[in-house]
């Protein structure tokens, strides 16, 4: 049975003459409050205090109060959505939120009931989760000069692979094209990234993997990869690789994990929880969570992992599941195109065989035309049969022969002017 998760949205608007305001959406509810233009200093767990003071105001925190006793009632939890418009707030450390009263800390990154999750201002649909039937498979791209990071990972993530949870493989001195050609040849759900980011001046951060590509490129390089749900990027300086990792979830749509500035230490601690967690069919953000908590149990910068995810997203795979097996392309068989139908005539003579002998005699009609010479011919002939049937001499007879008029040739003449020949005989002269 999937959990209900219940949304809380908090949007920070663009910078205004009364401060950046803010709006927190959690259903058909909402509050406003505006927020004073941070001005942080010290420590990122004092930074955090500060923050969470400026963001949970009183209206927002009622508002949250409330939603948080409906998620009880309903056996829900809590995914806190974090909006950020303005470009400048991008690179605050907004995971060290907290609110402290008394001893007690506040702190949602750290709690699976309040998971904190960052997401993009532009509308990004989820990928749907991914069945897998065994292991997850992880790829680790490592650019020239970071073998020492990518051994001490390795390393940790040697007991997740003997629990047959996960298949990692690595690829050193990796260029961007070689990444995405390895993961052409063979298919990875997760993918590892440790490199340098670069800040030109005036210009978005590029990562440096052999060429530099900026996170445009790289999710253009990327497009095509349908069993890929994950990709982790750690890179520094911290606010370079932040807003990198931003930019990457924005053009490309897929949920990114950001390590900005991390200890190779603290990184092989949080990617084997982490991983381990996805690897169990736990949703990303509470694999987040998870991840954070070892860093603190660990006295590590917990605040420092990232997760920008669409919203509706968090579950990436579903292990156990086989893959459903995509359609072969014979199987698929053209719509008919329907043609409108025909409409019936009110009467419809039925067939009969009336008529037939004289359509048929038409027909021979028109196959034996007779032309007037040749009806021409037919009657003289008959003519000129008649008459000499009435001279000829019978044997016997001793009457004198007459002589008999010859009629003209008829087709020399018109037959309606053939001279009509007497019954008796004409007087010689």
């Amino acid at each position: 049975m999937q959990e209900i998760v219940i949304p809380f949205q908090i949007v920070i608007g663009t910078l205004r003459p009364q401060g950046y305001p803010l709006r927190a959406l959690c259903g058909e509810r909402k509050a406003e409050a505006t927020m004073s233009p941070p001005l942080l200093t010290g420590s990122p767990a004092d930074m955090g205090v500060e923050l969470g003071n400026m963001l949970l105001q009183a209206p927002i925190r009622r508002l949250l109060i409330e939603a948080a006793r409906d998620a009880i009632e309903q056996g829900a939890r809590m995914q806190m959505q974090l909006v950020i418009e303005p470009p400048e707030l991008v690179a605050l450390p907004w995971e060290w939120m907290a609110l402290h009263k008394g001893e007690q800390h506040w702190q949602p990154a750290l709690r699976e009931d309040y998971t904190l999750v960052r997401i993009s201002p532009r509308a990004i649909r989820p990928l749907p989760p991914r069945r897998v039937s065994g292991p997850l498979r992880l790829l680790i791209a490592v650019a020239r000069g970071y073998e020492e990071t990518a051994d001490t990972l390795g390393e940790a993530l040697i007991e997740p692979v003997r629990a047959g949870l996960l298949v990692v493989d690595r690829l050193r001195d990796a260029t961007a094209d070689e990444v995405v050609a390895e993961l052409a040849a063979e298919p990875r759900h997760l993918l590892h990234i440790i490199g340098d980011i670069e800040q030109p001046l005036r210009q978005a951060p590029r990562l440096r993997l052999g060429r530099a590509v900026n996170a445009n490129e790289l999710a253009e390089l990327l497009a095509s990869l349908d069993d890929l749900r994950l990709i982790t990027v750690a890179g520094t300086p911290s606010e370079a690789c932040t807003i990198f990792t931003a930019n990457l979830h924005a053009a490309d749509g897929r949920a990114v994990a950001a390590l900005p500035d991390v200890n190779p230490t603290a990184q092989a601690h949080w990617s084997t929880t982490f991983y381990q967690a996805l690897a169990s069919g736990e949703p990303v953000d509470i694999a987040m969570t998870i991840g954070r908590t070892a860093l603190m149990n660990a006295v590590e910068s917990w605040g420092a992992p990232q997760l920008y995810l669409a919203p509706g997203g968090e579950q990436l795979f579903r292990p156990g599941e086989p893959p459903i097996a995509p359609v072969p392309p014979e199987a698929i068989r053209p719509l008919r195109q329907l043609s409108a139908p025909l409409r019936r005539p009110r009467f419809t003579p039925a067939q009969t065989e009336v008529g037939t002998p004289t359509r048929r005699l038409q027909a021979l009609t028109r196959r034996f035309h007779l032309q007037p010479q040749v009806v021409a011919l037919i009657i003289a002939s008959l003519v000129l049969i008649l008459l000499v049937s009435q001279v000829i001499n019978v044997p016997g007879n001793n009457a004198l022969p007459t002589s008999v008029a010859t009629p003209t040739p008829p087709l020399l003449l018109d037959p309606v002017r053939i001279p009509v020949p007497t019954l008796f005989p004409t007087p010689s002269p």
